[in-house]
């Protein structure tokens, strides 16, 4: 290789490594029920603890259930709590809780309540697996994370949110092309999804893949407009794809 042609070639990596290290910019953190919350809650089974809980903590927990969809987490956590008190295995108020604390940062609350979620269903009832799920991805505790969702999407396959933190797990694991399937099928499941695409173009950027990377963004952005850093990436993509054309181009 001629010196011009490997200081291009460097020059095209040492952008690229630029280029990953800003996708971290724009976050690929997606709330635990924003895309299954709705579907998880109407497919609720009547188990025999629903049966034996009766309306006990049922109005603090209708009460703060439609405040969590509505937007309203901290609000929320005063009546889940209460409906706790009420009833101390209701498993959907611990797993709306753990949602609330998810959506408000509050990562040490939201692990507690989803395990006791899972605990309370002996491993039954698949969201507050994805919950922990993602916030094991949060800690970048990997394979915990993986394991424990593959196990979740056993009970749950047509999950979204599931197959989206599995494939960042696997993103975490550097297992890509099984990251990049789950991903795919995330999108087979609900093609608005536009967080995917935020995993999906780090999985291409660290493939060195920009032609992918850069179709992966301008999907985003027509979900996402208003995303400014995702934008901005979008055009250093585009300016490093057209300078790496223009050194092939020029070399003999």
């Amino acid at each position: 290789m001629n010196a011009s042609r490997f200081a291009g070639t460097f020059g095209s990596f040492l952008s690229i490594t630029v280029l990953i290290s800003s996708a971290t910019l724009f976050s690929a953190r997606v709330c635990v029920a924003q895309t299954d919350s709705k579907v998880a809650r109407s497919n609720y089974a009547v188990s025999v603890e629903d049966l034996k809980a009766g309306r006990k903590g049922y109005a603090a927990f209708d009460k703060g259930s439609q405040m969590l969809e509505k937007g309203d987490a901290l609000g929320s956590i005063a009546y889940l709590q209460q409906a706790i008190a009420e009833y101390p295995e209701h498993y959907k108020a611990y797993y709306d809780l753990g949602v609330a604390h998810f959506k408000l940062a509050h990562l040490a609350e939201a692990e507690q309540a989803f395990q006791k979620a899972i605990d309370l269903t002996k491993g039954n009832f698949a969201p507050p697996q994805f919950g922990l799920g993602a916030i094991l991805c949060e800690k970048s505790q990997f394979p915990d994370a993986e394991r424990l969702l593959q196990r979740a999407l056993d009970l749950e396959p047509g999950s979204a949110v599931g197959k989206y933190y599995l494939g960042w797990a696997q993103l975490g694991l550097n297992r890509l092309i099984e990251a990049e399937r789950n991903l795919e099928q995330a999108l087979l499941r609900k093609a608005d999804f536009a967080e995917v695409y935020v995993l999906l173009t780090r999985i291409h950027l660290r493939q060195q893949n920009l032609p992918a990377a850069s179709k992966d963004l301008e999907s985003y952005l027509k979900l996402k407009p208003q995303k400014e850093q995702a934008r901005v990436l979008a055009e250093h993509i585009k300016q490093e794809m057209a300078q790496t054309a223009a050194i092939a181009t020029s070399q003999p």
